[in-house]
């Protein structure tokens, strides 16, 4: 029996190099502490400069992680999913699940002075709910079953049309001022000069842009009236590359001391970077898995899709084909959520050999493949070409299956046909990944039977008392009941096995030595690693020292 948590671990590659793995809100630490101080500046590399500074129409990375630091949401998201006071001071929710009300903290103000107030609040999301909004679709879609109401200034009301356990989490979404933009249309938001010279919100403040016709940087400054305390830092500033491979020599060359936007596989190769620059790991929620089409008649067996769970051994696919950039998976639910809580994982292929046996499943003509009846047991793996690491995860799965008397022949295609063979439910088991956009565990559109036919429950799973955890779960408020709900459905999801989790992501990102108080924490999305930026600080000559 193997025990799924996530490890503070450090390790040495290469020379002066380190890689830090950070768990549970638990970072490794491997210096001796040094004592904060105030002043100095921190250069992020970056690729591709951001078209806007407008949070709302934030798309790209290097968009996401100015407005991570500019503008801040009613709460804000930790690393295991549950959502943290901001903006708002506090909230509350009816006993029907169907009111929530937001309070607003008296300290918060915008980086030109004036107080955030609830109609800040109420104007952001009709910027969202207009049907010309500019942004995101799916953000916008959600936004539009929502009544705001305004009893006071500081006391914002949001009514749903169905009691929704996760709407905290969609709360972070960053507000604008109203003061600033109440004359703009949402169809004009991407031309509004709010657009390049924003008033936000944030532990930071926006200050210059400037281009050489070579690179692109953008400057923040330290917001001294930040409600969280002043950062440590006087000034951040982005520069923004064409390429990679530009961006690393600048990282080489010491023009910037860190950044978010370099690949795993070539952050960590030998040689890349320079002495002394750490590589931090942070774990992300979501997953990539096996899934099975359970229309399959060699799927519709529960024997079938057990038996090559129990053979498949997902520490060697981690240690192997990802060389070690991934958690082991064990279950549905994310190792960072607070939600997780598996039953456990066995890795014993001689248990799925008597089971496929038990199950009539044997290999009669010596071939090394099982068959019963005139069915053998073999099937295509549909994997998505543009990903070399899943494409060789795909193959390391077809090793380990041949053992056990299965054949799995990979299938690698584009990922839009892959895409649309999931859509169309034309497959026979595929490699995928999902991710939760906001860290809840609410994944009811993933495995509830009113999704089988048409949406995102690929497998067709169909199984009723999953339907009602996934419908309660996602309708109670308590985050207790919530866990209870949960660990069920993991204990059903572990027995009846629609899909295998196969491994956890991690995100690499890159800081020189001299930068202290980086924390490798769990995140969300990759610019909440810029979360903590208001503690991290360098040693300056000169510069005061601060109490933590």
């Amino acid at each position: 029996m193997l025990v799924a948590g996530l490890l503070v671990v450090v390790l040495t590659v290469g020379v002066g190099l380190f890689v830090r793995f950070g768990g549970r809100g638990e970072p490794a630490t491997v210096e001796a502490p040094v004592v904060p101080g105030f002043g100095g500046t921190y250069v992020e590399g970056a690729l591709g400069a951001p078209s806007t500074l407008n949070p709302l129409l934030a798309r790209t990375q290097a968009e996401q992680d100015l407005a991570r630091l500019l503008f801040r949401g009613l709460t804000r998201v930790d690393g295991s999913g549950t959502a943290q006071p901001d903006l708002a001071a506090s909230w509350s929710v009816s006993d029907d699940g169907l009111t929530y009300t937001f309070t607003l903290r008296d300290d918060a103000r915008w980086h030109d002075g004036e107080p955030v107030t609830a109609q800040d609040v109420r104007f952001t999301v009709g910027l969202v709910q207009d049907p010309e909004f500019p942004g995101d679709e799916a953000l916008a879609r959600f936004w539009r079953g929502v009544v705001v109401s305004v009893p006071s200034a500081d006391t914002v009301v949001f009514q749903l049309l169905e009691p929704f356990a996760a709407f905290p989490t969609y709360a972070a979404l960053p507000i604008v001022p109203k003061h600033l933009l109440g004359g703009v249309l949402a169809r004009d938001l991407a031309d509004d000069p709010f657009a390049s010279q924003p008033v936000g919100t944030g532990p930071f403040r926006f200050d210059n842009r400037q281009d050489d016709g070579q690179v692109v940087e953008i400057t923040l400054r330290a917001y001294e009236d930040f409600p969280g305390g002043r950062p440590y830092l006087d000034q951040v500033v982005f520069r923004y590359y064409e390429d990679v491979e530009r961006l690393l020599e600048a990282l080489r060359d010491g023009s910037v001391q860190g950044t978010g936007a370099v690949p795993a596989e070539q952050l960590l190769r030998p040689g890349v970077l320079p002495k002394g620059a750490i590589v931090y790991a942070s774990p992300m929620p979501g997953y990539t898995a096996l899934f099975f089409n359970m229309r399959d008649p060699l799927f519709a067996s529960a024997d079938v899709r057990r038996a090559i769970d129990l053979a498949l051994d997902r520490e060697r696919i981690v240690k192997g084909p990802l060389d070690g950039r991934a958690e082991v998976g064990f279950g549905p639910i994310p190792v960072t959520s607070w939600a997780y809580g598996p039953p456990g994982l066995v890795h014993d292929p001689q248990a799925a050999k008597d089971l496929l046996e038990a199950a009539g499943w044997n290999d009669a003509d010596g071939d090394g493949v099982r068959e019963r009846g005139a069915s053998r047991l073999s099937f295509s793996l549909l994997v998505n070409d543009d990903d070399p690491e899943r494409v060789a995860v795909a193959q390391e799965i077809v090793g380990q299956l041949q053992r056990i008397g299965v054949q799995a022949v990979v299938q690698p295609m584009p990922a839009t046909e892959v895409s649309g063979a999931l859509a169309s439910r034309q497959f026979s088991a595929a490699i995928f990944g999902w991710h939760s956009a906001t860290g809840d565990p609410d994944c009811y559109h993933l495995w509830h039977s009113a999704f089988a036919d048409e949406g995102l429950n690929f497998t067709g799973w169909r199984n009723r008392e999953v339907d009602t955890l996934l419908t309660e779960a996602r309708q109670t408020p308590e985050q207790d009941k919530r866990r209870e709900l949960y660990a069920r459905f993991q204990a059903v999801f572990a027995d009846q096995v629609p899909a295998i989790p196969l491994y956890y992501p991690r995100y690499y990102f890159a800081v020189d030595a001299d930068v202290h108080g980086v924390e490798p924490v769990p995140i969300i999305r990759p610019s909440d690693r810029l979360d903590g930026l208001a503690r991290w600080f360098v040693e300056t000559s000169g510069a005061a020292t601060a109490t933590p």
